[in-house]
């Protein structure tokens, strides 16, 4: 398992990937090509926060962003470039024909107050929104997001990494519309149950019919499954909050990504 470093995200970000629903801002990395044939050498992706469809509106920045190939050996990974919008990685493809792990890796955040209300979490801006019996707290926000390539012929995806992620139990390369499709979300390669994970399709800005967003509660074996009903890019995520084990005051918001491409029948 490769060593994950931390980066703080700005402190005018926290707010919105703290809050729940569609319209938080969440982080995705973008890849020019998920299927890269052999002679290809690189992917460029696409790393940034948006809301709805996957069009860069804040830089996603990190010390941790990876490559995990397809003969298990990790490389970081530094940032061609980066905008205002977005950051932009030349990912080598290196390893060979196999399938690779792009991620950001784990990311850490700035506190944010917040009070525990009926054992939940609800952020307060100002003091007089509180309510009697609030406890106050603190929440950590930390991030990664994932995406997976594929060079040549497939590999099996099943990388270990640090934090809460989203796994593919049906492979990244063999995804079509109005097939099922099942991740599982997991934290040191032990699942996750009960924890809502959102899929958000790509592109509907522009589609005659809107998709709405699926909200799905994960098994005893941390999966969900699904059904896309067109091709094209969704964005699965996940947000696990908990008390950090040695400070009750203290909880831990872990939010996960993972893009994935479906593909049309043949």
């Amino acid at each position: 398992m490769s060593t994950i470093k931390f980066q703080s995200i700005g402190r005018w970000l926290a707010p919105v990937l703290f809050s729940v629903g569609a319209q938080a801002h969440s982080p995705y990395l973008k890849p020019n090509a998920f299927a890269a044939d052999e002679q290809r050498k690189h992917v460029t992706v696409e790393a940034s926060f948006a809301e709805g469809d996957l069009r860069p509106d804040v830089a996603m920045k990190s010390d941790a962003f990876q490559v995990l190939g397809p003969d298990g050996k990790s490389q970081a990974l530094v940032p061609a470039a980066v905008l205002k919008d977005a950051s932009f990685l030349e990912v080598p493809l290196s390893a060979g024909n196999g399938t690779y792990l792009i991620s950001s890796g784990v990311r850490k955040g700035r506190l944010a107050k917040a009070v525990l209300r009926d054992g939940k979490v609800h952020f307060v801006e100002r003091k007089e929104e509180q309510q009697a019996g609030d406890a106050p707290i603190e929440v950590q926000s930390i991030t990664r997001a994932d995406v997976y390539v594929t060079r040549g012929k497939p590999s099996l995806a099943d990388f270990d990494a640090q934090g809460v992620g989203i796994y593919p139990v049906t492979q990244p390369y063999d995804l079509y519309a109005g097939e099922t499709v099942t991740v599982r979300v997991r934290e040191s390669r032990q699942p996750l149950a009960g924890e809502t994970v959102s899929v958000i399709a790509d592109g509907q800005h522009y589609a005659s019919r809107k998709q709405a967003e699926l909200t799905l509660s994960t098994n005893a074996a941390g999966e969900v499954s699904f059904k896309p009903s067109t091709a094209g890019l969704y964005l699965l995520q996940v947000r696990v909050r908990r008390p950090s084990a040695d400070n009750p005051a203290l909880w831990l918001s872990h939010t996960a990504t993972l893009t994935i491409e479906v593909q049309p029948q043949p």
